[in-house]
């Protein structure tokens, strides 16, 4: 009975991804079931609809999400007392997410996972003219000051080109044939029909910055958008759940509707292939490697230190939840100073915030950006429970690099303060031995003083007094 019992807490504590999985196997028998009969279009529509109902659901929280999450994130941060702090945070996760997106770019170059699909389902025009380099530069300017943020929400500027047909005559093997030619003859700045999510982060994050900045004043305004990002994050959860339902229908409409599975399939495989690989390559070399150039010292520490951290992130696939085992492995294992692990957990919530399967979320907004149809994101949803877990593992490795590094360029400047026993959210308290260990001038521990994890970690009590 015991073995049954912890059988079925583990079903409840990864409900969803059952579920999900559940739906998947569910969306692939009817699929196939509804294939056999060569459905219609209508059927089709029928079959998907569901899904269909559940990505709208999505994309309608993406633009009160991403304003209200950041603007609630920034105006947290105190730009005088820790001004530095902050900006060497957010100057972090910019990098890190400028060299995972190289990654990633270079792995789909080298792999390339898309490699003959058709690009019939995508909203672009196969017949326009290539955009110039200097267009999309001038366009990605334009959209980081977006002059209306009604129209960013749904519109973002783009450059369109004033195009005529030439026709002229080619000589092949000794005759002249006569072609038409399309030639650029104007251009002009006009708008394409998706969301400026890059115009309304910057926005976002200047209204949170002003909202710090004024302190007592703008307090209100600050307090509404943190209590609406919690009310935005209830929807999440309640749409989340969802999924199951709206899996099962899109992957049932996506085969029943498919020409050829198999190739479907290697493509699928190839995709998840190449994003592993960049998370690979992100966690085992780029993290270890920068970890020793940052504190001159080998990686294997600091890599056993956060083995815990992971596995909380994989076995929820949140990283709010690791959150505490993360502070602790930070703060008491590697010595790095409460201010500098709260900022950054603070920058860290600017993204899209740890709701387990969120980063069905995080794709559909890539999409949007994009100005592709979010149906083409369909069969990524078989895999993706797997592939969410390996990014949130990532993830909380690269912001425990990130506290290490900017404890590393920020602890000079920091004033003394005497470290009382806090209790953290979700149960972590402060260990009482962290405030009798030897202390340098500047308040923070001495580089020679090693804390043993024992005496620590039986100090952690699982109580909530005090959040930060």
């Amino acid at each position: 009975m015991g073995k049954f019992h912890k059988c079925v807490e583990v079903v409840k504590d990864n409900l969803l991804v059952v579920t999900t999985l559940l739906g998947v196997a569910v969306g692939f028998a009817i699929g196939f079931g509804v294939r056999a009969t060569n459905p219609s279009d209508d059927d089709l529509m029928w079959l998907g609809i569901i899904g269909e109902l559940y990505l709208r659901m999505l994309k309608m929280m993406i633009v009160p999400l991403i304003i209200a999450s950041v603007i609630a994130g920034t105006a947290t941060m105190d730009p005088k007392s820790n001004g530095k702090i902050s900006m060497v945070c957010i100057a972090y996760l910019i990098l890190t997410n400028f060299i995972g997106s190289l990654v990633g770019c270079i792995m789909a170059v080298i792999i390339r996972p898309g490699a003959g699909m058709s690009n019939s389902g995508s909203s672009r025009d196969l017949d326009s003219v290539t955009m110039e380099t200097q267009d999309i530069f001038a366009d990605l300017l334009r959209n980081l000051l977006p002059d209306n943020l009604i129209q960013a929400s749904f519109q973002q500027t783009q450059t369109k080109y004033h195009i005529e047909t030439v026709l002229k005559n080619l000589t092949m093997n000794g005759t002249v044939i006569s072609r038409e030619f399309k030639q650029i003859s104007g251009k002009y700045v006009g708008s394409a029909g998706s969301s400026n999510i890059l115009g309304l982060i910057m926005a976002s994050m200047l209204f949170g910055v002003a909202t710090g900045a004024v302190r007592d004043a703008g307090m209100t305004f600050g307090n509404f958008f943190t209590s609406a990002t919690d009310v935005i994050m209830q929807i999440l959860k309640w749409i989340i759940r969802t999924t199951p339902f709206g899996v099962a229908s899109l992957i049932a409409k996506t085969i029943a509707s498919t020409e050829n599975i198999q190739e479907d399939f290697r493509r699928l495989g190839v995709y998840s292939a190449t994003v592993i690989a960049s998370l690979l390559i992100c966690s085992i070399i780029f993290v270890p490697v920068a970890y020793s150039l940052i504190t001159r010292k080998p990686p294997f520490r600091f890599m056993f230190s956060v083995v815990n951290v992971l596995m909380i992130g994989f076995a929820t696939s949140s990283s709010a939840i690791a959150i505490p085992e993360s502070l602790k492995a930070l703060e008491d294992v590697n010595r790095v100073d409460r201010r500098v692990t709260s900022i950054l957990t603070t920058c860290s919530s600017l993204a899209i915030p740890s709701v387990t399967g969120a980063s069905l979320v995080t794709v559909i907004i890539l999409l949007t950006a994009l100005g592709l149809p979010a149906e083409t994101a369909t069969l990524l949803f078989t895999l993706e429970w797997l592939l969410d877990r390996l990014r949130t593992l990532t993830n909380l490795i690269v912001q425990a690099l990130g506290s290490v590094g900017t404890y590393r360029a920020c602890r000079s400047s920091l004033p003394f303060q005497p470290r009382p026993s806090v209790t953290l959210s979700e149960g972590y308290q402060g260990p009482m031995s962290r405030q009798l260990s030897t202390v340098s001038a500047s308040g923070l521990p001495k580089e020679g003083d090693d804390l043993k994890m024992g005496i620590e970690n039986s100090d952690y009590k699982n109580t909530l007094t005090t959040k930060i």
